[in-house]
């Protein structure tokens, strides 16, 4: 590690004295002559713009009206209509009156221009040579300087002066000067007032107008008339004023200032000309130096500095510190050079430690600012070589585990990929389970407008777009194969379901992802059900048509089978009076039970063809389930049964049939007196429930019941299997017939020897 350390101190040492050293060779190559600031031609050119502005108010001051510059600078000359193919249409006006605009709009910034500058920072007077008008900002004789008779302390109140007569053409009569090389003022006056500068600095202002190709230097083409003709025009700009003379003095402050501002300018250059040294060059070849270093210094087996710089910084902040840094420290080693070793700039660093220190001299403030410098070069170079540093960690996890754990990009592309892969499954089961119920508008017009886009797209790339559009087809050839594939093999699976189903096999196991036939898989079972169920119904009734036929034939046989035997008995001679009374009782008992007996069985075939005919009619069913009650009172006495009655204190009345009704309850009743065991008690309960009533009878069972519930309510079924008591077994059945006809409902418990019979009927609102 101690090895690891040395190596970098040593390069970043070396880095850091470098460059250091480089300073005074900067310092050699910025060499910025100091050339008189009012001779020169920034200041020449605004001397030019003053005189266009000045001449512009000495005209308004001698015609006493406001007037703009193109009356002023810009004439025109129009010539008769001629033909010509190709000229230019400016929207109704003329071309004077369109570079007039510009003309007006160039010359109000020179006015604004001026009036910030020049205006308050010398004197200055024009003189109309015909009206021997003035224009100044002084009380001060300005016109007499350099003149042979002018007056001695003037000249000498003013160290600096341009004085210019312009004749009545426009063109400079004379120039006077003072100043530190009065030939070269002069020289470079004459020079920019010949130059024609406002007439260029038009047409560099039109040339980015929407008329670029207009020479305005030359005839101008232009439609007249409404279309009907072509016309011709010449534009001419006065460049310079005309008849007068123009004086600009600077007096010994105003000139102190004006060569500090200059100093200013002095310094600006002087900044600029540090961009164009090769110090961001030499810097950022020292950066890319040590970045290289620290990428190779792992390869050495002794250097082990980058596996204790294990700071989890992403790559990505990494790269764009490195990035950033390499352009951004360029740039500001120009300035820390520039400020370190430039004598010229008041703001330097040794200037500023001098005038918060006066104790230090010259030298020492130097010195101070190279230790200075020394010392941020070594802060900066180490961090670089410390972020170079951060990108070894690859060679210590090893460079896909590296952008597992430092690369927010790869992980974020890991993330699309699983995204983009869930995307496609998902699109794939929506392919695979598609409704085919649903209108397909909506998804056909999203198929159509991507395929659309996406050839749009290829038809933007010249002539790739065909190799695109080609593997673009062979896409789609593969895309809709292995989509057509899958749907054949759902359509199979359905195929060989419905062809077990229609072979008769109703155990036919509907297995596996039927896709977008799933729909069908559901049918297919409710068929199987409905086919199950049709077969055990089927089985069922044939079942109970047999016990049907054996109960019937068993509880008609028995009182008919009686029935002959005493008719036979009472044909037999002998047969006493006593015995003849005994038989005919008998055969009338057992007539009656035969005439019960086809009664019940007429009833039910009635009730279950639907033939029966009900008169609903308000009846209070507290007062009926009591009145059927009193019919069986002896009875109950007899089997020692005690009926208890729970009733609500309102009466309860229901839209019934009252003689079907108290069938149902007589019924119910017999049925209780025939199956419950002797010395137990029976329940009764009516009670409101929601919107219902319901009418519950509870009684404790004589025999064993061992016939299931929902098979009580059967034709010819007794509780008794034996079928020792008296009945028909059609009782329940003809109850539960007859309140389901009403409306009602009917249920049966059964508890250990507890039964219950449950009727819910719908109160009406």
């Amino acid at each position: 590690m101690a090895f690891g350390f040395a190596a970098a101190f040593l390069l970043i040492l070396a880095a850091s004295l470098l460059f250091l050293s480089q300073y005074q060779s900067f310092k050699a190559r910025v060499k910025v002559e100091e050339p008189d600031i009012l001779s020169g031609n920034e200041f020449t050119h605004e001397i030019y713009q003053a005189n266009t502005v000045l001449y512009k108010q000495l005209c308004e001051n001698v015609w006493n009206q406001e007037i703009d510059y193109r009356d002023v600078y810009l004439t025109a000359e129009e010539a008769p209509a001629t033909d010509f193919d190709e000229y230019f249409d400016f929207g109704g006006e003329t071309p004077r009156s369109y570079a007039g605009e510009h003309l007006d709009s160039l010359l109000t910034e020179w006015d604004n221009s001026f009036a910030d500058g020049l205006s308050v920072q010398l004197d200055y007077m024009i003189l109309d040579k015909e009206g021997q008008k003035t224009l100044s900002n002084t009380t001060n004789r300005l016109l007499e300087l350099g003149a042979e008779d002018g007056d001695d302390s003037l000249n000498d109140y003013y160290p600096y002066y341009i004085k210019m007569d312009f004749n009545e053409e426009g063109q400079l009569a004379h120039v006077w000067a003072k100043g530190e090389d009065v030939n070269a003022l002069i020289t470079k006056v004459q020079s920019v007032m010949k130059s024609r500068y406002l007439e260029r600095s038009l047409y560099e202002t039109l040339s980015y107008s929407a008329y670029a190709d207009v020479n305005w230097e030359g005839d101008i083409y232009y439609c007249g008339n409404g279309h009907s003709q072509v016309k011709q025009m010449r534009l001419h700009v006065a460049n310079t004023p005309r008849n007068c003379t123009i004086c600009y003095a600077l007096t010994a402050q105003q000139l102190a200032e004006v060569k500090a501002s200059s100093r200013v300018f002095l310094s600006m250059q002087s900044a600029v000309n540090y961009n164009y040294i090769g110090i961001q060059e030499l810097f950022r070849a020292v950066l890319l130096v040590l970045g290289i270093a620290a990428l190779l210094l792992p390869f050495l087996k002794k250097y082990r500095l980058h596996e204790r710089c294990m700071l989890p910084i992403h790559l990505e902040t990494v790269a764009v510190l490195i990035v950033c840094g390499f352009y951004a420290l360029g740039m500001l080693s120009v300035k820390l050079v520039m400020y370190s070793v430039s004598d010229r700039w008041d703001s330097s660093f040794a200037y500023m430690l001098r005038s918060a220190l006066p104790i230090f001299s010259e030298t020492g403030a130097k010195k101070i600012v190279a230790a200075g410098n020394f010392v941020l070069l070594m802060i900066v170079f180490s961090m670089w070589f410390f972020l170079w540093t951060q990108l070894c960690q690859a060679y210590v996890f090893g460079f896909r585990k590296y952008l597992k754990k430092r690369c927010f990009v790869y992980r974020l592309f890991r993330l699309m990929r699983i995204l983009i892969r869930r995307k496609r499954a998902q699109i794939n089961r929506n392919f695979e389970h598609m409704d085919l119920e649903q209108d397909m508008k909506i998804p056909l017009l999203k198929w159509i407008v991507v395929n659309y886009l996406v050839l749009a797209l290829f038809c933007t790339v010249w002539i790739f777009g065909v190799a695109l559009l080609i593997a673009y087809s062979i896409w789609l050839y593969f895309f809709f194969k292995k989509r057509i594939g899958i749907v054949q093999e759902k359509y199979a699976c359905l195929l060989t379901a419905t062809r077990s189903l229609a072979d008769g096999n109703l155990q036919t196991k509907f297995a596996g992802d039927w896709g977008m036939f799933e729909s069908f898989k559901e049918e297919l079972a409710d068929i199987q059900t409905g086919f199950s169920t049709a077969v055990e119904e089927e089985v069922k009734s044939q079942r109970m048509r047999t016990e049907l036929i054996t109960n019937v034939s068993h509880d008609l046989k028995t009182p008919l089978t009686a029935i002959i035997t005493y008719i036979d008995l009472l044909q037999e001679e002998g047969v006493t009076e006593k015995q003849r009374e005994e038989y005919l009782e008998v055969l009338e008992r057992k007539s009656l039970r035969l005439k019960a007996l086809i009664e019940d069985l007429f009833e039910v075939s009635k009730a279950n063809s639907g033939s029966v005919t009900f008169h609903k009619e308000k009846v209070d069913i507290c007062h009926l389930v009591r009145q059927v009650y009193l019919e069986y009172e002896d009875r109950a006495k007899e089997a020692d049964l005690i009926f208890r009655f729970t009733v609500p204190d309102q009466k309860l009345f229901l839209m019934l049939d009252g003689e079907k009704t108290y069938r149902v309850f007589d019924n119910l009743y017999a049925n209780i007196m025939k199956y419950a065991m002797p010395h137990t008690r029976v329940y009764v309960k009516t009670e409101k429930r929601g919107d219902a009533v319901c009418i519950e009878l509870k009684n404790i069972s004589g025999s064993e019941l061992n016939v299931a519930p929902e098979s009580l309510t059967e034709r010819f079924v007794r509780g008794d299997s034996a079928r020792s008591t008296e009945g028909s077994g059609l009782g329940l059945a003809i109850a539960r017939s007859f309140t389901e006809l009403q409306g009602g409902e009917m249920l049966i418990e059964v508890d250990g020897d507890l039964f219950k019979v449950i009727l819910i009927f719908e109160m009406e609102s």
